[in-house]
């Protein structure tokens, strides 16, 4: 058989490639909530393989400012020595790749595809492209590296905010016979940002808890509809995922501090790392049979600083504390009433308290009708609680004098401490009327009250 001639990516026809996987993503991303995942796709319409297996591998630290994700994959050919194999892939990451991690400039053809389609270039250049053997799989080996590394541009839609709609990463796997083999599996390294978004939730909920995160790592979405105009003429490009064993997996750092609240979908699985210790993992098994519905995982966490989780403990003893104490000051106030009503404290057959100037009879007696003036009054009494005059006659003045006693009573009596009988509460109030400067009337009124 006639060796296969790989497709030239430098032709029109072989950049279309990057157009099928960004319209895949977007109508993935229609029916799907916001995630980040990659799309695969072929030099050549209909390609008689699939992808797999398929391990997508992101490492969380609690530094949180990038992602690193390693994406290791297979080539599942139809039949055996399949020319169709032998071209070029093409991935297609709904976020931001950081920066190059191989030497080399960018691929020319890439950015002039991406901006023919309305779209501006933000960074591009090379990423380490390996071969790992399936041996190697499970190991903390990273493989070979090739030649040349995978160009990459990343790139947003012309005309929007990149910060709402989006940034994507468009890399390009050239073809290499060691990519092919039956053990064989291709493997880029990359760091992104964006892969993690803060948690909404209130001020109370992050006073509580702190800032929480949700990761979202998936395989067959791009992250929004801003790229459905590169799908409409790409669909027979992407490739699907083979029948074979594939992997999401999250690898947290840091176990020790971190705090894990919620996973979905439900088939995903958590535990510690068997490769590295103070790692925790969680692993979502791809399903082939979903063929090419996004398959998502999200996880929900959050770090924290010290030995242990402090600010639900923290929170929640002050809040018990300050229940204590507010329970404390009402039950003193109610202890303190019950005394008052039942005991007094002094000497003497009864105590007086009194509120406001009281003007007792001999202060009454010294105000003279006719003689006594206001100065003298309020030299006499102080100032008065409430002064009136009348608008028809500005001679005629009232000043008001208000106070209130309450009498205690005892019954029973064992040094400074008795018992109470009763209580009455007696109002006073005196009112001095005058006749241009002089005093014309004094009136008092006193309303008792006993108390209970």
């Amino acid at each position: 058989m006639r060796e296969p001639t790989p497709a030239r990516p430098e032709t029109r026809g072989a950049a279309r490639p990057a157009l099928l996987g960004a319209l895949m993503a977007a109508l993935l991303l229609a029916a799907a909530p916001p995630a980040s995942g990659q799309v695969f796709l072929a030099a050549q319409g209909h390609p008689t393989f699939s992808i797999g297996p398929l391990f997508i591998l992101a490492t969380v630290t609690p530094d949180l400012s990038s992602i690193a994700v390693r994406t290791s994959w297979g080539i599942t050919a139809a039949r055996t020595g399949s020319p169709d194999v032998a071209q070029d892939l093409y991935m297609v990451w709904p976020a931001e790749l950081v920066g190059p991690t191989a030497p080399g400039a960018g691929d020319p053809t890439l950015r002039r595809f991406v901006e023919e389609r309305g779209f501006d270039v933000a960074t591009e250049g090379r990423v380490m492209l390996r071969v790992r053997t399936r041996a190697q799989l499970g190991t903390t080996a990273e493989g070979e590296p090739l030649d040349g590394g995978a160009p990459f541009v990343t790139f947003s839609r012309r005309g929007t905010n990149p910060a709402q709609v989006g940034v994507w990463t468009f890399v390009k796997v050239p073809w290499s016979p060691r990519l092919s083999g039956p053990t064989n599996l291709a493997s880029v390294s990359m760091r992104f940002k964006d892969l993690i978004t803060p948690k909404p939730a209130t001020w109370v909920e992050e006073m509580f808890w702190g800032r929480r995160h949700v990761l979202n790592l998936g395989a067959g979405t791009a992250g929004s509809v801003a790229l459905y105009t590169l799908y409409l003429d790409q669909r027979d490009r992407v490739v699907p995922l083979a029948r074979d064993f594939s992997l999401l997996i999250a690898n947290f750092d840091d176990a020790e501090h971190l705090r894990i609240e919620e996973i979905s979908p439900p088939a995903a699985t958590r535990r510690p790392s068997r490769l590295r210790t103070g790692v925790e993992a969680v692993t979502l098994p791809l399903n082939a049979a979903e063929g090419n519905v996004p398959q998502v995982l999200k996880v929900q966490f959050s770090y924290f600083s010290g030995r242990i989780a402090w600010r639900p403990i923290v929170i929640s003893l002050l809040l018990l504390i300050l229940g204590n104490v507010m329970g404390a000051v009402m039950f003193t106030q109610e202890v303190s009433r019950f005394l008052r009503r039942r005991l007094a404290l002094g000497r003497g057959d009864g105590s007086r308290r009194v509120r406001g100037a009281v003007l007792d009879d001999d202060v009454l007696e010294r105000l003279v009708p006719g003689v006594t003036t206001r100065d003298e009054v309020v030299a006499l009494c102080g100032p008065p609680d409430e002064e009136r005059q009348r608008v028809a006659s500005e001679s005629e003045r009232v000043m008001v004098y208000r106070s209130a006693c309450t009498f205690v009573h005892p019954r029973h009596r064992l040094g400074w401490v008795s018992t109470v009988s009763r209580r009455e509460e007696e109002h006073r109030e005196v009112e001095i009327s005058f006749e241009g400067d002089r005093v014309r009337n004094v009136e008092t009124r006193v309303r008792r009250t006993r108390l209970p």
